[in-house]
């Protein structure tokens, strides 16, 4: 059973709105963990703004959530955290600039003083429905992957940016419609692997991978791991591949649970079930850190975010 170290709620800026979801979570250079999600009034595509929330190295609290950015009559929604090797973080989002997630236009803001300031915000991509989900991987090139999809068409994209990160464009496109929100794990090997959640029946996680660099991916295959439409994570422990999930078919985001595959991703096993409670828990965002640590966030009920901290060793 995953060995659980440390537990806490992130909470909502006040006066911000009272729901919130869509976590993603950095441990930066220097230690401090970073925590950003979308915070909303009633309705996640109306008036939505990102919060942040810090834990600094050896302090045992979190920061209270604050509120980083000012979209004006924009709602802002699945941001995105990544430091690059010069030390500066980026944060990428999107903004609807419309009524839902298809006419959402990608943004981007960086901080060089470790997430105290930001930048003005800049657009990313000039048609609207291009979404993201999870942090890009950095290849032996200098480049970032980062892996995308276009709402509009259900497709998934993989964008590619050189420095200083800047400027994104479209680098690989997956044929197989319907598979979106996908996350990208470097295996210890060198090897990239993929895995899409569903967007409809067959309601079952797919896998791909690329054994150079991204230039190309295998035909996405679908994986017995169930998931009820609903966000995933996955990383890489001691050359596994480890993915959570919810696991369930049902109508449901309950319980959130990680599979563990010892062969790069052919056989699946260890079903842990993380959290139980019969609420939404949902849209992990889960990182391998320092220490032998993994990270993770969720979002818990729509109401906060729920941060948890294994040791890494746990989940072999």
């Amino acid at each position: 059973m995953a060995s659980l170290i440390e537990a806490d709620f992130l909470h909502n800026p006040l006066d911000k709105g009272l729901f919130c979801h869509c976590p993603s979570i950095l441990e930066t250079q220097s230690g401090t963990l970073l925590v950003v999600w979308y915070v909303y009034p009633e309705e996640e595509h109306v008036g939505a703004t990102l919060a942040l929330a810090k834990k600094y190295p050896k302090e045992n609290n979190w920061y209270h959530g604050e509120t980083i950015l000012s979209t004006g009559k924009y709602s802002a929604g699945n941001p995105v955290l990544f430091q690059d090797p010069s030390g500066r973080i980026h944060l990428l989002y999107v903004v609807l600039k419309g009524h839902y997630w298809n006419d959402a236009y990608l943004q981007g803001v960086w901080s060089d003083d470790d997430g105290k300031t930001w930048s003005q915000p800049v657009q990313l991509w000039q048609k609207p429905g291009m979404m993201i989900r999870h942090p890009p991987v950095l290849l032996k090139s200098g480049s970032y992957l980062l892996p995308a999809y276009d709402e509009q068409a259900r497709q998934s994209i993989m964008l590619i940016s050189d420095p200083p990160y800047s400027k994104w464009q479209a680098g690989y496109s997956f044929e197989v419609p319907d598979i979106i929100q996908s996350t990208l794990v470097k295996e210890d090997s060198g090897r990239l692997t993929l895995f899409f959640r569903p967007s409809t029946d067959p309601r079952k996680i797919s896998i791909s991978h690329s054994t150079d660099q991204g230039t190309t991916w295998s035909h996405p295959k679908m994986t017995p791991l169930p998931n009820p439409l609903s966000g995933i994570s996955a990383f890489s422990s001691n050359n596994n591949l480890v993915v959570v999930y919810n696991h369930t078919e049902e109508h449901q985001r309950w319980p959130l649970s990680a599979s563990c595959s010892l062969d790069g991703g052919k056989k699946w096993e260890n079903v842990q079930h993380l959290d139980e409670i019969a609420l939404e828990i949902s849209y992990p965002s889960f990182i391998v850190g320092n220490n032998n640590r993994v990270h993770g966030v969720y979002t818990y009920n729509r109401r906060k975010i729920k941060y948890v901290m294994y040791d890494k060793d746990s989940f072999n």
